[in-house]
């Protein structure tokens, strides 16, 4: 019987909300069970969690004080694993908590599964399709008892370590696979104000980005110092329900430069994370504004030569000279290359 697991699925993997982690069959945490204190990113340790071992290499436990691990090398191209002992319950899909990803310097994350300790026999690769912080869902098709799962994480060199980090990775049992709920949009179909705070008190795949749609009410704080700004918005102008954008970026996710960038009264449509912070409703840090009084980047790289230069951006809104693998916007619509 399918336990009720709120989430959006991109293909075999997804980003979810929140939800208790107890019907897991297997949950790794941290520290729990961390064998080895370890300061660096280049060491191999294990950690037993109910008596069930994981193998874990090239990831850091700052000694066992953080609760979490994380991996990518500052200025070194790296490599880390997540390894479990033999499973002796098929598995029908593993969630993954991130929280926190320097996404531009994270080339893949690849589950494999296999019918030897080694990694030889392989069963089955399941690729991210979309990388971001949240709790991620990969769904495994070949399912069946002793197997082995590992988790590659192929990381650029980095501006400083810890690329990655991650907090908690469960285990489910085939058969005991989540319940879907999709909230995933377009610009084009852009939620209301309403319909996110809507959103966020059913607490319904809050780790999925999405377009939200306003007009701005009130600016906070525009810094060109970090290049973000805070601000409101709301459905009709006007103060009631408006919806809190913390720390936000400017189109394509490029920092504001000017204060006269932003202004009360414009029509924005903003690409981020619905939250709720101390009781206040939000589009938590990190969004970027997709398009302001309609104009988007999208629109102006098409202007320069409509026949030959598509707008391609990944979804942290950076630009692209041509589509990656995995969830692209090009001119303004999702497109998934495989």
């Amino acid at each position: 019987m399918n336990k009720t697991l709120r989430y959006s699925l991109i293909a075999v993997l997804a980003f979810i909300s929140t939800f208790s982690f107890a019907d897991a069959y297997k949950t790794l945490t941290f520290p729990d069970g961390n064998s080895n204190e370890v300061s660096a990113y280049t060491e191999t340790w294990t950690a037993t969690v109910d008596n069930f071992t994981w193998t874990i290499k090239n990831f850091n436990n700052n000694k066992n004080g953080w609760a979490y691990i994380k991996c990518g090398r500052k200025n070194v191209e790296s490599v880390a694993y997540i390894e479990t002992a033999k499973m002796d319950k098929a598995i029908g899909s593993i969630v993954m908590t991130i929280d926190a990803m320097t996404v531009s310097k994270v080339n893949s994350i690849t589950l494999t599964v296999a019918s030897d300790e080694a990694f030889t026999n392989v069963v089955e690769n399941v690729t991210a399709k979309e990388l971001g912080k949240g709790d991620m869902v990969f769904n495994v098709t070949k399912t069946g008892a002793d197997l082995y799962y590992r988790f590659t994480f192929d990381c650029q060199a980095g501006t400083s370590n810890g690329l990655i980090t991650i907090s908690k990775v469960a285990y489910y049992e085939a058969g005991n696979e989540p319940e879907i709920v999709d909230i995933s949009n377009t610009p084009e179909t852009a939620y209301t104000i309403a319909k996110a705070h809507e959103l966020i008190t059913a607490g319904e795949g809050l780790a999925t980005n999405v377009y939200v749609k306003g007009y701005i009410t009130e600016i906070t704080e525009l810094s060109t110092q970090y290049g973000n700004a805070t601000y409101y918005i709301s459905d009709d102008k006007t103060t009631d329900n408006q919806l809190y954008v913390f720390r936000g970026y400017y189109l394509d996710g490029e920092k504001f430069t000017a204060e006269d960038q932003l202004n009360v009264g414009d029509e924005v449509v903003v690409y981020g994370q619905l939250s709720v912070y101390n009781g206040s409703h939000q589009i938590t840090t990190g969004s970027s504004i997709y398009s302001i009084n309609g104009k988007t980047s999208g629109i102006n790289a098409v202007s320069v030569d409509q026949t030959t230069d598509e707008a391609i951006f990944n979804l942290a809104g950076q630009r692209l000279e041509k589509p990656a693998k995995g969830v692209n916007i090009i001119n303004g619509k999702k497109v998934v290359v495989k």
